[in-house]
Order: C-alpha cells, then structure tokens, then sequence
C-alpha cells in the first residue's frame, strides 16, 4: 500500500507481514533500491507485522528497520492489528471478504500507528526522530540506558530527575525512564559523489547526548506524548509498581536499588503486550 501527500512530496511504503516466514524480503528489497538509487527525503517503509508472526522471526524484522535506519534509509516495523492474537489473524487471513467486512478492524487506528511513527518529529543534526515503532526498539532504548549509567557525567544528569513512569523490558528485567524510550534516532549519514555511505553511529536506539539536546520544553518530546503514544499506538499497559507482582515485582526488586532516579510514590511501569 502507498500513502502519498497531494504534492507526492510524501510517501509511506506499507507492507504487511501477516504469517510469512521470511518477513524480511521486503524489506530487503527497499534497502537495495535506497542504497543503489537514493532514497528521495519524504520515503519510508513501513512492515506491519501481525502476532501470528513467530516472535524470533518479528525481532528480526525490527531489528533489519533498526539497521535501515541506522544507514539512512526510514524503516519501520509496527504491529498489525496488535489487538488480535494469532490464532485470530491466521482465521481472518483464510476468511471469505464478507466475514473481513465485518470484522472490528479499526482502519483509522491501523494509518494513524503507521503515519505516527514514520513522521519526524525533529531534524537533530544528522537525525531524524521518530516515535518508536514497536516494543523491541522501546526494549533497546531501555538497555542503553541502563548501559550508559557506567557513566558517571550521565548517571548524575539522571540523578536530577523525577521519575514516575518507567519502560519495562521483560527481556533483560531492565527498567528506564518511559520518556526517553518513546523515541528513536534515525540517521542521515552523508554520501560524498563517487564513494560510500558515512554511517556516523552504529545501528541502535536513544542515548542521553542525543536526548538531552532535544530540548526540556518542546511539546513534540513531552512526556506525555510519549506515555500515551506507547499505551495507545503500542499497547503498553500501565502498572503501579508499590503493589507488582510475578516476574514485574521480581524484576523491580532487583533493578530499584540500583537506580540512580528520584523516583515517585506513584512510579509505574509501562508494560509491553504479550508477543
């Protein structure tokens, strides 16, 4: 599917990824046109990747738009009808067009998540920011920010923060500040006539010099843009963490003796969706 601007000045790739087992063709054909042809400024590709779609075969379809990105090409991977399991997705995929005419399919919903993550928000230097796109970038964001905390210039920039709504990646039990993982660089390297590609950074999420320079009062990095764009566009479900239980208080005993954050009473964790 295309989604155009009126000027064509504009254009979203959609591709859907229902139950295949090489989700990655696609987009390894949009790479390979990018990287050879050019990709014009207001490209994207967007995978849309249902739960029917074994879950090792879906991180590599995010972790293959992590690394487009990373070289310069807009790639996204965002979860198709995210509210519908896969047994679900695989009866509607063999339905006759009557019974999917009359299936709870939001279509508004399904464009908003795509045009939502594949808008930049800010041109950074050599970055463009996105919305993130899906729980496995959220997840990276999470362990780099544990990662940097050896730091110690940044563990005392994240000393001086309040903190009430904390990202969750079951993953590694990590747990980082929800606003910060919200969002995710995507590179502009620079091309020199007659040679290859810059890549500046290798492939990956947010970092604190990047996001400290995105400014404490632009209303596009609020942090409740960011909360309400992983609970509504990804699904995130809010948790009280004073009362959690199972692998959530497990993975919070551990995590919060540690935490540089001043932390609030009412601190809750944002929780991924089940695969």
């Amino acid at each position: 599917m295309l989604l155009t601007r009126a000027d064509d000045a504009r254009r979203i790739w959609v591709e859907f990824e229902v139950s295949r087992a090489d989700p990655v063709a696609n987009q390894a054909k949009f790479a390979s046109a990018a990287f050879f042809e050019g990709c014009p400024p207001g490209d994207a590709l967007v995978s849309m990747a249902s739960r029917h779609i074994a879950p090792g075969r879906k991180a590599l379809l995010a972790s293959t738009a992590m690394f487009m990105r990373a070289v310069g090409i807009p790639a996204f991977q965002v979860d198709l009808l995210p509210d519908l399991d896969g047994p679900r997705i695989k009866a509607l995929n063999a339905a006759p067009p009557e019974e999917l005419a009359a299936a709870p399919i939001d279509a508004v919903a399904e464009i908003d998540r795509v045009i939502a993550v594949a808008d930049a928000r800010l041109v950074n230097g050599w970055h463009r920011i996105h919305l993130a796109d899906n729980a496995f970038t959220v997840g990276a964001n999470v362990r780099a920010w544990n990662a940097e905390l050896a730091d110690a210039s940044v563990a005392a920039l994240w000393a001086r923060r309040r903190v009430r709504f904390l990202a969750w990646d079951p993953a590694s039990g990590l747990f980082a500040p929800s606003k910060f993982c919200a969002f995710v660089p995507a590179g502009m390297p620079e091309r020199i006539a007659g040679q290859a590609r810059v890549v500046r950074e290798p492939p990956g999420g947010m970092n604190a010099a990047l996001y400290f320079s995105l400014g404490e009062q632009d209303p596009r990095f609020d942090g409740h843009v960011a909360r309400k764009h992983l609970e509504r566009r990804l699904r995130y479900r809010p948790a009280p963490l004073s009362d959690a239980e199972g692998p959530l208080a497990a993975a919070w005993r551990l995590w919060r003796d540690r935490c540089p954050l001043t932390l609030a009473d009412d601190a809750l964790a944002l929780v991924p969706p089940v695969a």
